[in-house]
């Protein structure tokens, strides 16, 4: 069983797969409290769902990627469950983890956009380190980014831990607080491989 509290066809608004239409499972519940966090008042409450119900709702609604997001979607224990019953239907599936919970339960198929928290969020050092190695190419480390202090400090945490050659690496502004132009004239001042991520879904106004 699985506590969902939300669950809604949208687009992926952030990298590693932002644009493609998908349902979107967002699972009830986090152990942290990201002084901008989005998503608190969503994931304060929820509904019981199992994962047998989740797969025909993912089956009937024909979306190519299932987005399964939190909070912190990691805290269930049913959810690498669900994700290894998705991947063996068929479906894309990414996972959006805060980055204090293993993945390695994970199946390999799974996409998975990892967070490691900067300072102005207020959990810096949570990062769980261990993850590293198991990512791919085709996942990311995402760094929120609020201020020109929490970018320097994505950088040298990204030096220090060899994120560059483990994973995509993402900087995201705090939306409503960080100009994301200015954030793009910062990652221009670097010759590194960092994408910008500008939360597509807040841009759009979709769910």
């Amino acid at each position: 069983m699985l506590k969902v509290s939300e669950l809604v066809e949208t687009l992926i608004g952030e990298e590693p797969a932002a644009g493609f239409p998908c349902l979107l499972v967002r699972l009830t519940g986090c152990n942290l409290a990201c002084s901008w966090c989005d998503t608190r008042a969503k994931i304060s409450v929820g509904e019981d769902f199992t994962v047998d119900r989740l797969l025909e709702i993912a089956s009937r609604v024909e979306r190519r990627w299932i987005l399964i997001t939190g909070g912190e979607p990691l805290l269930q224990p049913e959810c690498p469950a669900l994700a290894e019953r998705l991947v063996s239907a068929g479906f894309r599936v990414l996972i959006e983890t805060n980055g204090t919970a293993d993945i390695s339960r994970l199946p390999k198929e799974v996409v998975k956009s990892v967070d490691d928290k900067t300072p102005s969020s207020g959990h810096a050092g949570t990062f769980l380190q261990g993850n590293l190695q198991h990512l791919s190419p085709e996942d990311a480390v995402k760094f929120v980014i609020a201020d020109r202090g929490d970018f320097d400090w994505a950088i040298a945490e990204a030096d220090s831990l060899g994120i560059w050659t483990r994973a995509q690496v993402v900087f995201s502004p705090v939306f409503g607080h960080l100009d994301p132009s200015l954030l793009a004239e910062w990652i221009l001042e670097k010759s590194l491989p960092i994408r910008l991520s500008a939360q597509l879904h807040k841009l759009w106004r979709i769910p």
